[in-house]
């Protein structure tokens, strides 16, 4: 496997230098290392040096060194922005429609049979995977006559979007549907939101996809934002609880790890790139999306400021026992699949979606635990 992350190669090295260096506070001989490297590397002729480049781009970033001036010229070939970014990968990347798909299919388990429900919905985007929720529960038999979505969105533009489109969706299927948006992120929903969920009818069910490993780093000595959320949506009792997050660790661990970790998981996600049947053009641009994260990772000096913080899948699950949630049992079945070099494991608590034997993606599936006796 080691052979396979490419970390034997001429080319890592160099890389590997740079980050020893950079380490260290030895800008310059970092930067000999990483001028070294991208002499080495033909972004157009070898898919792989793309990894390099970004990487390189990421670590050059910490010193404002010539690699991420180069990075930023070769982006403008692919510019778009990072939502047309993310809607690009949702529709092209099997981890993303894959986890789409099975996170519906959870949710749909829970809101079988309801009359009505609320749902808690972090990070809801344009709403893509809504929308497909509702039309599974139509193609099931399942819908409710009335959903309440509680969406919370940073970006007011797809908020407008998300309500739009669920709106549509209710109208053509015949459900009642109420929205309300929130521009905010998760960790700043207020009391005043809680208490307005807490009066929503039906079922309660949360859901969030790609979105609560932005939860923000807090200075010491304040709470901890991710285990302050999920004790607050702990107590709203929630009877389903379904979150998409790639499994890697980003979060509190030092550069070096962060580095090492990285480069693990994003080799997965470009080494599947490479086998989609789609364009050089629609490839490197959804990398360009992730090099974006990359500098996140590895390029903000300034901890506070860091969003792209992933967990492994077991830190997600420690965390939803720790604040009162039970993981689900008995996932073993047949899943929605989309890419046959995509495994689909089901795990105490999660649905793994494992690429080359290493879970990529997690969809973790859980429900308040139930008082002690």
């Amino acid at each position: 496997m080691v052979k396979e992350l490419g970390v034997n190669s001429p080319k890592f090295s160099l890389l590997s230098q740079g980050l020893e260096h950079v380490l260290a506070g030895r800008w310059e001989e970092a930067d000999r290392a990483l001028a070294s490297l991208r002499a080495r590397l033909d972004v157009d002729a070898h898919a792989e040096d793309m990894q390099y480049l970004i990487f390189a781009a990421a670590l050059s970033m910490r010193m404002g060194g010539e690699a991420a001036t180069e990075f930023n010229l070769y982006r403008r070939r692919f510019e778009q922005s990072q939502i047309g970014l993310f809607s690009l990968l949702s529709s092209k990347l099997p981890f993303v429609s894959m986890a789409s798909a099975i996170a519906n299919e959870m949710l749909t388990g829970f809101i079988r049979g309801q009359e009505a429900i609320t749902v808690l919905d972090v990070g809801i985007g344009r709403g893509l995977q809504e929308v497909a929720l509702l039309d599974r529960l139509a193609e099931a038999d399942a819908l409710p006559q009335r959903i309440h979505f509680f969406a919370v969105e940073p970006d007011q533009d797809s908020l407008n979007t998300a309500r739009e489109a669920l709106s549509a969706a209710a109208q053509r299927l015949g459900v009642v549907l109420s929205f309300h948006g929130v521009a905010c992120v998760a960790e700043e929903l207020s009391e005043e939101h809680w208490r307005l969920l807490e009066s929503l009818p039906g079922r309660r069910l949360a859901t969030a996809a790609f979105a609560l490993h932005h939860i923000a780093e807090r200075p010491a000595p304040e709470a901890d934002a991710r285990e302050g959320f999920f004790q607050r949506l702990a107590r709203w009792a929630p009877a389903g609880v379904v979150l998409c997050e790639p499994s890697s660790n980003h979060h509190r661990v030092s550069l070096g790890e962060r580095f090492h970790h990285a480069w693990r998981h994003y080799f997965f996600v470009f080494q599947l790139l490479e086998e989609l049947d789609i364009s050089r053009q629609e490839k490197n641009a959804i990398k360009l999306f992730f090099s974006r994260e990359v500098e996140d990772i590895v390029g903000t000096e300034d901890e506070t400021r860091r969003s792209e913080r992933h967990e492994h899948v077991s830190a997600w699950l420690s965390r939803l026992v720790r604040t009162g949630f039970q993981p689900a049992q008995g996932l073993e079945r047949a899943w929605p699949a989309a890419h046959p070099a995509i495994a689909v494991r089901p795990h105490a608590g999660y649905v793994g979606l494992e690429y080359r034997e290493e879970t990529v993606v997690a969809i973790l599936c859980a429900s308040v635990a139930p008082p002690a006796a």
